[in-house]
């Protein structure tokens, strides 16, 4: 059921297809992936339609490794398109689910919904998953795994865990991977929404990298 039900969704983006965007898309991402070449508003538009007249396969979990295992990079973006607004009904048990497919056709793009809007919406609602997920996820070798960790509470505001948040980034300040130091830098710069005295005086103790302290304060200075 899970193969005919993307087997349509495919469909449906083919019969929308841009190949000269598709090309631009795919530029974007560094030619990770192959494209439609369907921009975000139409994307959603399509979402939209589809999941009106299919709605959700009752295997949440067969559907997101479906759409993974999918060519196109769209297709995995069905899985954010999808379940992001429903996020507050979605069960702990997707929690393994979203950190295997942080490693499978990884770029930031992915990492950036599965990490904070998809796990993090979840852990929010059960915290007690919090250390074994994302500390596993930090002390991985995988630099996408870190990425996740140090981003997961972007959506927190007020809820964020500083203490974690600060330690995560502590723990990788060291990387010289860009992608985990600009991971650290949003989040710093989007916990200064709530509190920019206490990310100052972080990033004024300790020794982060340029672009993290960079990225931490822009806005706390402009």
């Amino acid at each position: 059921m899970t193969q005919a039900y993307i087997k349509e969704l495919e469909e449906l983006y083919a019969s929308e297809a841009k190949p000269e965007d598709a090309k631009y898309m795919a530029a974007y991402m560094k030619n990770q992936f192959p494209f439609y070449g369907i921009k975000t508003p139409r994307r959603r538009e399509l979402v939209a339609m589809f999941l009106e007249s299919n709605g959700l396969p009752d295997d949440l979990e067969a559907l997101c490794r479906a759409c993974f295992a999918a060519e196109k990079r769209e297709i995995h973006y069905f899985v954010n398109d999808a379940l992001r607004n429903r996020v507050k009904k979605l069960n702990a048990s997707l929690l393994p689910v979203f950190s295997d497919l942080v490693a499978q056709n990884s770029w930031w793009d992915s990492v950036d919904f599965l990490a904070p809007k998809l796990a993090g919406g979840i852990l929010l609602r059960h915290p007690g998953h919090i250390e074994a997920l994302t500390g596993t996820w930090i002390e991985s070798d995988d630099f996408w795994y870190q990425r996740a960790a140090i981003i997961f509470q972007l959506d927190y505001k007020k809820k964020t865990d500083a203490e974690r948040l600060f330690a995560y980034i502590l723990r990788r300040a060291d990387s010289k991977e860009f992608f985990v130091q600009k991971g650290a830098g949003w989040a710093l710069r989007t916990y200064a929404s709530v509190d920019p005295e206490a990310v100052m005086k972080f990033v004024t103790d300790h020794n982060l990298p340029a672009l993290t302290k960079r990225e931490a304060i822009r806005k706390i200075v402009d």
